[in-house]
């Protein structure tokens, strides 16, 4: 019977664990040497018709949206580590969970998130089609365009 307590002790505290590690999220670091390249990264962030919900946003966005000019990285570099980058630099904020074995998901961006009933949420793409991988599986190996913009489910 001892053995059985332990057992389930072990059960809990690994769900515990993998609970509370699916939601973190942590401040942005800037890109290091090894991870600033010659690969040019255009970023656009379209708000849709919640552009005037934006917190630092709001008077830069043309028609709900903004394209920033290029983050420059280097080959394999993440498309979640160049939206990190971009925030810094631009000064928004990006809300992210992340889920274990998935990896990070952008839910909030300059304040504004997707509909609490996930009726929209934002939408990762890559050269104007929806991402077949999330931004930190993304790696970027030539010059590209991503895009999140608050996608209808």
């Amino acid at each position: 019977m001892p053995g059985n307590s332990k057992l389930t002790l072990i059960i809990t505290m690994l769900i515990l664990t993998a609970s509370a590690l699916s939601g973190c999220t942590s401040e942005a670091d800037p890109l290091t040497e090894d991870e600033i390249g010659d690969l040019g990264v255009v970023v656009t962030l379209d708000f849709v018709d919640q552009g005037d919900q934006t917190a630092n946003l709001a008077d830069r966005l043309n028609d709900g949206s903004i394209t920033f000019d290029p983050i420059h990285v280097a080959p394999n570099v993440t498309a979640y580590r160049v939206m990190e980058a971009l925030q810094l630099r631009e000064n928004f904020t990006i809300d992210v969970t992340y889920y274990v074995g998935m990896g990070a998901f952008v839910h909030t961006i300059d304040g504004v998130s997707g509909a609490d009933d996930w009726s929209t949420y934002w939408g990762f793409y890559h050269e104007g089609e929806l991402a077949d991988v999330g931004a930190s599986s993304f790696e970027i190996t030539s010059d590209t365009n991503l895009s999140w913009i608050i996608t209808p489910a």
